[in-house]
């Protein structure tokens, strides 16, 4: 019997509890949340899966559970993720960590979630699930035979560039091969804007990664309602991904249909891969700290230049 510890059950925790469900295996699984809202609506969504072969316990703090713990799921917001894992970490012992992106909110608060879980990351792997999805792995396998670098746009409005440019940045340099070497950051806007979840902020404008391989990539979010388009320019054309249609044109002239996968479908295989083998297609906490590194401080860099502050963290989640 493998045993879950999920931390966070708000509207993704409650995702990863529908795809935990659906393991064939018998697991022990925890659910922790201080918010009994929060907890309720976990519960109604596990109720929507149907009858489950697991255990469930359903908390309100950490210190309840005191049990050793093969994969402890972290899913709370960037703000308080170094302190949850902390926390965790000092009330459980702890095999393998899953925790959710955006990973923190400086990179001060990074180093302290690889102090504590260990700098290798090894046994820890970050959300950025698109390495898990079926249809993207497709497209990947098929620019195996289009030379780099690539030029690439993900282009559109109101998809989120600071919560989300990790999501396409770990896209292209799992689709690249290449590392993170910089991020120009003055075609970003000043004005930032309040996000969508209550709390945090947001920003409109572009960025531009350079990789090592020589890639780049723009990002681009603007006002208004375009949908948002990813752009590969290779030697032999092009290749268009409309995410939100399903649709990627092949620079040969072929179309790959194929879509972007749910929590709930993705956490059952990922889960039950890191169970068996101990091992995981996300990337590991030492890669994905290597791309959030420079993105945070460049976000910082922007939030207190153009918000006349000297924060220590950006508020982003």
């Amino acid at each position: 019997m493998g045993s879950i510890l999920l931390i966070g059950a708000g509207q993704l925790g409650s995702r990863y509890l529908q795809g935990l469900a659906g393991i064939k295996r018998h697991l022990s699984i925890t659910v922790v949340d201080p918010s009994d809202l929060s907890l309720g609506i976990a519960k109604e969504r596990l109720a929507e899966v149907g009858p489950s072969p697991h255990s469930f316990r359903f908390l309100n703090s950490i210190s309840e559970s005191k049990d050793p713990v093969d994969l402890c799921i972290v899913t709370t917001p960037a703000h308080c993720r170094a302190a949850v894992v902390s926390d965790v970490a000092s009330n459980c012992r702890v095999k393998a960590w899953i925790l959710e992106k955006v990973l923190a909110q400086s990179s001060s608060q990074i180093t302290e979630i690889e102090r504590v879980i260990g700098s290798s990351g090894s046994g820890a792997w970050v959300n950025t699930p698109r390495r898990l999805m079926t249809w993207h792995k497709q497209i990947r396998n098929n620019l195996h035979d289009l030379p780099g670098p690539y030029q690439v746009t993900i282009a559109g409005s109101g998809w989120g560039l600071a919560c989300n440019s990790i999501h396409f940045i770990d896209f292209i340099a799992w689709l690249t091969g290449g590392t993170l070497i910089g991020i120009d950051i003055n075609g970003l806007e000043s004005n930032w804007i309040p996000s969508k979840r209550s709390g945090f902020q947001e920003l409109l404008g572009e960025m531009l990664i350079d990789f090592s391989d020589g890639s780049q990539l723009t990002l681009a979010c603007s006002h208004g309602t375009a949908p948002t388009i990813i752009t590969i320019t290779t030697s032999k054309g092009v290749l268009r991904i409309d995410e939100a249609a399903g649709i990627a044109n092949l620079p040969n002239g072929r179309s790959l249909d194929g879509k972007v996968e749910f929590q709930s479908v993705l956490t059952g295989p990922m889960v039950e891969q890191i169970l068996q083998e101990g091992s995981c297609d996300l990337p590991t906490l030492y890669e994905s700290a290597a791309l959030h590194r420079p993105l945070l401080d460049s976000l910082l860099l922007n939030w207190n230049h153009t918000q006349h502050r000297s924060d220590l963290v950006v508020p982003i989640t």
